[in-house]
Parts: C-alpha cells; structure tokens; sequence
C-alpha cells in the first residue's frame, strides 16, 4: 500500500467519523404552504449536548390540571418558559402526565393555538429528561386559515398513557418551541385531543412570545404619524 492510498483511506475515515459525531440541529418546521391545511415535521428528539444554546434559566415552571368531562381521564400540563444564558432568548417547553387512576384512554395530541406563526420556527422534544412519550409529529396550520399561529404536537407512536408509580417517572417527554422572543406573557391557549375517539379538552391558557416593547413604540408613532397626515390632508 503505497502513501496516497494510505492517505486518501485515513481522509475516508475521518470524514466518515465526522459525519457520525456531528451534533443534531435545529428542527425546522415545514412551513412551505401551497394550498394545504396543515404540514407535519418529524421530531427526531436532541439533547443539551448536541444543542447547548437551550441551556438556561427557568423562569416559569407552572402545572395545570385537565379532565375530560364524560371521560375518566385526568392529569396535568407543565408549562416552562426559559431564557437561554448565551443568546438572552425564550423557549417554551410543555410535559403531560395523566394520573393513574384515568381508565378513559390516552392523550394522542396537544394543540397550541395562539402563539404568532413567526415563532412557530424550530421545535423539538427532549430526548435527555423524564419522560416515555416523545411528540414525534409538529403539525404547523397554514396561516390562511390560523393567522394566529397553530401548532400540534402530535404522539402518533406513544400516546402519553396513565402513570404506573411503580413504574417510575411517566408521561411525555419535554416538547418545545425555540424562539427569538425575549418577553412572554400567558396569551396563547391550548387542548388536547384523548380516549379512543380523540375526544377534545376544556381550553386553557399558556405562555407564549409577546411583541418587543419597541415595536409597540413603533406601531403607536406609526399610527401618530399616519393621524398627523390625515389632519393635514383634511385641513
């Protein structure tokens, strides 16, 4: 063998090392509408390690109960919001648990409405965290039809069942939304959809992005320099 081939067969090997080693990225969610209701993005899962710029802080961390009215299914929704340490920006994270006692079914999807279709960009699920149901599905709506902004989290493979405490730690993994938001309030709502016949939830409300201070600040002496034409004009 003589120096190229040795060469060119260690250029082969430390390409194909790369390749396997390179870290998962952002999940970037089909958004390419034509004429069609919704497109759905498969969720891989990721990490910290293969995406450390979701390391931050925990700002709000809040759980909401749920029942299904006829249906004996009940639980909780955990609604997290962090502001990511390097870049100051928001993601907002959701968990499902349903209590053990539920004998009514599962709870097959979580359906986010609200949230502005700007920040329905890039989202995921957390592979490194509790949990035994990953949203393996992001189903984004067409804006024509949701200019407001709606996204379902869909658990096609692994509905999100009752818990077994002997079991350990149950329910969903950790499913998120990564923003470029840096201020948030609780103005976005959510359901799920649960039993044999996807039965729809009571609403509730969430957090979600809220526009800049500043472009508040430009809306309101855009709307002043527009009402200061308009007198002119009729003067």
């Amino acid at each position: 063998m003589n120096i190229k081939t040795s060469f060119a067969m260690v250029s082969v090997a430390a390409s194909l090392l790369v390749v396997m080693s390179a870290p998962a990225h952002a999940v970037s969610l089909n958004k390419g509408f034509v004429a069609e209701p919704f497109l759905d993005t498969h969720l891989s899962g990721t990490t910290s390690a293969a995406r450390p710029e979701l390391a931050g802080l925990v700002l709000e961390d809040v759980l909401t109960p749920f029942s299904f009215g006829a249906l004996n299914i009940s639980g909780t929704v955990q609604n997290r919001v962090v502001r990511e340490d390097v870049s100051g920006t928001l993601d907002f994270y959701w968990r499902i648990r349903v209590d053990p006692t539920s004998t009514g079914g599962d709870v097959g999807a979580f359906r986010l409405g609200g949230f502005g279709y700007g920040n329905i960009v890039d989202a995921d699920w957390r592979i490194d965290g509790v949990g035994a149901s990953p949203a393996d599905t992001g189903r984004v709506f067409n804006p024509v039809g949701r200019p407001d902004g709606a996204i379902n989290f869909l658990f096609t493979d692994h509905p999100v069942r009752p818990g077994d405490p002997a079991a350990g730690d149950t329910g969903s993994n950790f499913f998120f939304l990564h923003t470029d938001a840096t201020e948030y309030a609780k103005i976005a709502t959510y359901d799920l959809l649960g039993g044999p016949n996807q039965t729809l939830s009571d609403s509730f409300k969430t957090f979600a992005p809220v526009p800049e201070p500043s472009s508040f600040v430009l809306m309101a002496l855009g709307l002043g320099v527009a009402g200061f034409a308009v007198r002119r004009r009729r003067t």
